[in-house]
């Protein structure tokens, strides 16, 4: 079976939609696969990717994308979604989740973490909703996620490698290529795969030949490209380690996000 890079493609506000049809015939000339995620409640003008552009995303839908859903708002803050309790949660991955059974005829089967930001409620739906998986997460491999002790079967599709954004901030890589950069990192394939995120945002136009030179790049290194369900579909939940969520920082990033932490229990094991 070939290397894959899975591809998390997030359509969070209204100005995707000049966005998204470039990058699906850029996918569609490769043969290469994708998971767009959206969030679609309106911005704060009341713009909406669920009322406004619902053809454009049915179109990802025909052309055998699959899909996700990523957040309600598009302009929430990581201090709202950090204060979070159940109900609001609850309330708002609801509205989610019956916005995108509407709109697509079928529901949802990943949740992307709008910036890696979540916390024990919503892992908690991934679970109850009977998801595929779930890409919440920055880490090294995909996992079952515990959090304090309480594991969550829903599998983390983490994402493993820095997004465009993130190696044009961080001081050692400002001035270089992060398309080189990338193809540093992929150059070895790990057994698991990898993923990788893009903003379908309008500075996405402005990289197109930056992320055409990665695709070709990713190709010639022997990598299959893929969706983040069609990189989980190689593993089987009781076959994944389960590993603790944390929170930390990366390179390139404010906030702080969700990491994938050390194997549970791994500190209680017992020398073999």
């Amino acid at each position: 079976m070939n290397p894959c890079i899975a591809l998390r493609i997030e359509a969070t506000g209204y100005g995707a939609r000049h966005v998204l049809p470039a990058l699906a015939g850029m996918l569609r000339t490769r043969n290469a696969g994708a998971s767009f995620v959206f969030a679609l409640g309106s911005d704060w003008l009341g713009r909406s990717l669920a009322r406004h552009c619902l053809g454009t995303l049915r179109q990802l839908r025909d052309a055998c994308f699959d899909l996700g859903f990523y957040g309600w708002e598009p302009d929430l803050s990581p201090r709202r979604i950090a204060r979070a309790d159940a109900a609001w949660t609850a309330a708002r991955i609801g509205r989610m989740h019956q916005t995108f059974l509407r709109a697509f005829e079928s529901p949802p089967t990943l949740h992307a973490a709008p910036g890696w930001l979540s916390h024990p409620h919503a892992l908690r739906l991934t679970q109850r909703l009977g998801l595929a998986c779930a890409s919440d997460t920055r880490g090294r491999h995909p996992f079952v996620p515990v959090w304090n002790g309480e594991i969550v079967r829903c599998p983390q599709i983490p994402v493993t490698l820095p997004t465009l954004d993130e190696l044009a901030a961080a001081p050692n890589t400002a001035s270089a290529d992060p398309v080189a950069a990338l193809l540093a990192l992929t150059a070895d394939p790990p057994p698991h795969g990898h993923v990788f995120s893009l903003n379908a945002d309008r500075s996405a136009l402005r990289s197109i030949q930056a992320i055409e030179r990665l695709l070709t790049g990713w190709s010639e290194q022997g990598y299959a490209i893929v969706s983040v369900q069609g990189l989980a579909s190689r593993f089987t939940l009781d076959g994944l380690p389960r590993h603790e969520i944390v929170t930390g920082r990366t390179p390139g990033r404010q906030d702080a996000v969700l990491l994938q932490g050390d194997e549970f229990l791994s500190a209680w094991r017992k020398p073999s």
